[in-house]
């Protein structure tokens, strides 16, 4: 269960599904849907399900820990969001849409957390794989622009994942000047536009993860106008208990961590930045120096 969060309450209103997205979101995400037939949701394939089915994600989930933090999992996500949007106008939309259109909608929370919950579980696993993968040239050119460093993105993302007190999800995203990003969503919080939900601060230490006032406010901003801006992103880290648990202990967090570094699918991460940015030129400003 999320904890509260009290929204300005809007006139009820049917919402069209990411009507001010992005294009290049709508053609990422919107998998398999349709306009006119309404399938139950369903649990999304993974390129390498065969193998993992068998024997885990090697590193990082064990077979017993895959079925858990997976298989099961995802089943379960999925299973309570058709229960609950079963005959309803959510019933053809993708995870992801469901998310950005039920965010704000105090009775519809239920609907938005195994909604959000299942598009972030997704997103994660769909990043990883069973052999290590360098960091491509397109990622490459971008890390100078938010990063001193691939070994400082790698330490700042790990460090904030580790710090994150209580179940979320640690992500790298494009900010809206394109540049290299990390934040943090508690629970089942997502961070697109309309569905982003303010939770850099651990609220069990108070603590403030990762730099993201400048574009939590630039988010704000777009999701009250034309959402053009939104941040992309790229990676989450799981960071809800079970994922490590079953394989490294209770205090095992952090080496589940490097485990789930050395398990990024890059190319993944790359094809999920826009075509537009991929020549490594994120914007005129000019890139990280200390």
């Amino acid at each position: 269960m999320s904890l509260p969060f009290i929204f300005a309450r809007r006139a009820p209103r049917v919402l069209p599904s990411f009507t001010n997205a992005t294009p290049h979101l709508m053609q990422q995400w919107r998998r398999n849907s349709t306009m006119h037939i309404a399938p139950p949701q369903s649990v999304p394939p993974l390129n390498n399900i065969g193998i993992w089915a068998e024997e885990g994600v090697k590193g990082v989930f064990s077979k017993r820990a895959f079925d858990t933090a997976w298989t099961n999992y995802q089943r379960g996500l999925v299973d309570n969001l058709n229960r609950l949007i079963g005959g309803t106008e959510y019933a053809n939309m993708t995870p992801l849409d469901i998310a950005v259109v039920s965010a704000r909608q105090a009775d519809l929370a239920a609907v938005f957390n195994y909604a959000s919950q299942a598009h972030n579980n997704h997103f994660f696993f769909e990043g990883l794989s069973s052999s290590k993968v360098p960091v491509p040239e397109s990622i490459m050119t971008r890390i100078p622009f938010g990063f001193a460093s691939e070994q400082a993105l790698r330490t700042e993302l790990l460090t904030t994942a580790s710090k994150m007190f209580g179940n979320g999800w640690v992500w790298l995203v494009l900010d809206q000047n394109r540049y290299l990003r990390i934040l943090c969503t508690y629970n089942a919080g997502t961070p697109y536009g309309a569905a982003y939900r303010r939770q850099d601060t651990d609220l069990n230490t108070r603590e403030t993860l990762g730099d993201v006032n400048a574009m939590t406010d630039s988010i704000r901003q777009s999701t009250q106008g034309s959402n053009s801006n939104w941040a992309i992103p790229l990676l989450n880290i799981n960071c809800w208990e079970h994922a490590w648990l079953e394989d490294f202990g209770i205090n095992g967090k952090d080496r589940y961590l490097e485990a789930v570094w050395e398990a990024i699918d890059w190319n993944v991460v790359a094809s999920r930045c826009p075509v537009l940015y991929r020549d490594g030129t994120p914007s005129l400003r000019r890139p990280f120096s200390r």
